[in-house]
């Protein structure tokens, strides 16, 4: 399921930056498209990988916050690929906090490590 706010129209060019949100927690999802989106950001929440790759190759996003526990994968392999195959900046936003972790994910190339429970004001923070 995609959600997206603030999205680019002819009538309303590009807002802000385009955050792609990837959490497969549909209350989590829709707390980060309405905090963000009120602020001004053009967001897309997705609940996986496939969904989010599919976004990737239509649209352009300039940050993306992922979920290191998804149902179906491993968030820590969808960071490895990110970098891999882009520079775009990613917030890993997760339960996981332990050291372990949090160093792994920025050794992966994440740029920010943010652990559950979260407030969506550090959130937009940090972006």
């Amino acid at each position: 399921m995609e959600i997206q706010v603030n999205a680019q129209t002819p009538e309303h060019p590009a807002i802000g930056p385009h955050v792609l949100a990837v959490d497969d927690d549909p209350l989590i999802r829709q707390m980060i498209a309405d905090y963000l989106g009120k602020h001004d950001l053009r967001v897309t929440v997705v609940e996986d990988g496939r969904a989010m790759n599919e976004i990737l190759a239509k649209e352009v996003v300039d940050l993306i916050v992922l979920d290191l526990k998804l149902r179906t994968e491993d968030g820590m392999n969808l960071a490895r690929q990110l970098r891999d195959e882009s520079a775009i900046p990613i917030i890993m936003l997760t339960g996981r906090n332990d050291e372990a972790d949090r160093v792994m994910g920025l050794e992966l190339g994440a740029d920010d490590y943010v652990t559950k429970p979260f407030s969506p004001r550090e959130l937009l923070a940090r972006i």
